[in-house]
């Protein structure tokens, strides 16, 4: 059975993922040439901003989406 994942990823939140993993993948293309291959670790916020989730988010019951209502 597949699982539905709610989006807890707002769009300022997935804007400031993406800066940063570029940030992140340009910053040891950059300074660290030995090890490139560290620059997969800038994938994880891009990846989690285009999904609009975010596993830590869910695992504490935390959202920045702001098109849900919160059930009272």
């Amino acid at each position: 059975m597949a699982r539905k994942f709610k989006l807890n990823v707002g769009w300022h939140d997935r804007l400031i993922r993406v800066l940063i993993g570029l940030a992140i993948i340009g910053g040891i293309w950059i300074w660290l040439a030995g090890e490139r291959w560290l620059a997969l670790i800038g994938i994880i916020p891009i990846l989690t901003a285009i999904g609009g989730w975010c596993p830590v988010y869910e695992t504490l019951g935390m959202t920045t989406d702001t098109t849900i209502t919160r059930e009272s």
